[in-house]
């Protein structure tokens, strides 16, 4: 793996390329409006390009931070097709463009842009492709033997968001020369452990008992994070800790599905579907649960952005021994590690730590103190050094 310097650069025109941005809520999501934001407050000139919906296409500013959003025809395998990206990306005046993964159609015109015009480029490694039906792996492997060799190579860097996930990853594991291990953050003002969390109890019909929380999409493409073997669980649960409710935040289209799931299993009473919540009361929602439930299925789990946010606000979280959740979850520290796809463990987990109190506060404890280690305005010093290096290789 490629080392850090510490040594800080001067303003840089920097492009970063993905699929979606808020109001788009998910892993890729919310590390790129961090990163964008932190680097603006560095000095950068930052710019964003992604597709449009759910506004027209168009520019406008967050925070500063230049949005471009573009037009879409259609989607491939998850990603919004942008007619338009190409053009736009040889029309900006960057001096480093940063794409995201795992978006093969955004990572294959960057590494072309970034050929034509010899501008450097980066890759973050969220994650990869995700093989989510029959078909798909077919296409996935296709992708992975014929296609992936024709632009990897042209990123000067690859950033990987674990040392787990860099070490595990088939594809990463032949370009370790250029692979940087640098952890996704989190907003430890924003999340902290001195939110008050009675108000969305009472709103939520909560106001004793224990909360489990989920924060995730409902989508096929989301399908992975377990959200059916976390229902599973609390069914499992419901006459060994009967006061126990949980909390679904998210949206989309499986929704239906799992309260189908919920309803067969008799948890209508157990079981709250929050939908997408606002920006500023996600994090009330962390404050008003007592831990996180995150029980990821396979590798497509790169990280799991929301254990950070649970930890960040005093709360503890249980995750799979899957992807790059090891690396974040210390178990019995901040959270318990459980095997995937197995309800009887998630429920055996899930009631120790709600059964005692002493553990809940103390892996909450320890929760924000690893939450602090990772604030945002790191992970864009860190990033700051690749961009450092690829612009001097250049």
């Amino acid at each position: 793996m490629l080392g850090m310097s510490p040594q800080a650069i001067g303003p840089v025109r920097i492009t970063i390329v993905n699929s979606f941005f808020p109001p788009w809520r998910g892993g890729a999501e919310t590390y790129v409006y961090n990163l964008c934001r932190h680097l603006k407050e560095c000095g950068h000139e930052v710019t964003i390009i992604c597709s449009s919906p759910p506004f027209e296409p168009g520019m406008q500013f967050v925070d500063g931070v230049r949005v471009q959003r573009l037009r879409t025809c259609g989607k491939l395998y998850g990603t919004p097709i942008m007619p338009e990206l190409f053009q736009k990306l040889m029309g900006e005046q960057a001096d480093i463009v940063h794409a995201n993964f795992p978006s093969p159609y955004i990572a294959c015109l960057v590494s072309t842009v970034s050929r034509i015009r010899g501008v450097p480029a980066v890759l973050t490694w969220h994650n990869d492709l995700p093989p989510v039906t029959r078909l798909a792996r077919i296409l996935v492997e296709a992708h992975d033997r014929l296609v992936l060799p024709l632009y990897l190579p042209q990123f000067s860097s690859i950033i990987a968001t674990s040392e787990l996930y860099a070490e595990t990853s088939q594809i990463l594991d032949g370009h370790k020369d250029r692979v940087v291990v640098i952890p996704n953050g989190v907003d430890t003002q924003r999340f902290n452990p001195d939110l008050p969390g009675k108000e969305m109890r009472h709103r939520l019909g909560v106001d004793r008992g224990k909360i489990v929380l989920f924060v995730g999409a409902l989508t096929q493409w989301h399908r992975y994070k377990g959200l059916d073997v976390l229902i599973q669980a609390m069914a499992l649960m419901r006459d060994r800790l009967p006061e126990a409710r949980l909390v679904i935040v998210g949206a989309g289209q499986l929704e239906t599905e799992y309260r189908q799931l919920v309803s067969r299993h008799g948890l209508t009473s157990w079981v709250i579907f929050a939908g997408n919540v606002p920006d500023d009361e996600l994090p009330k929602y962390y404050a008003s649960s007592d831990i996180l439930a995150l029980p990821s299925k396979d590798r497509s789990e790169g990280f799991g952005l929301t254990i950070l946010e649970a930890n960040a606000t005093g709360k503890p979280a249980i995750g799979t021994t899957v992807g790059g959740i090891p690396s974040v979850i210390r178990d019995g520290y901040n959270g318990l590690l459980v095997p995937p796809n197995d309800p009887g463990a998630l429920a055996e987990a899930i009631k120790k730590v709600l059964s005692d109190d002493d553990l809940l506060k103390r892996m909450g404890r320890n929760g924000r103190a690893l939450a602090e280690q990772h604030d945002w305005s790191i992970v864009a010093e860190q990033t700051e050094n690749v961009y450092k290096r690829a612009l001097a290789a250049h």
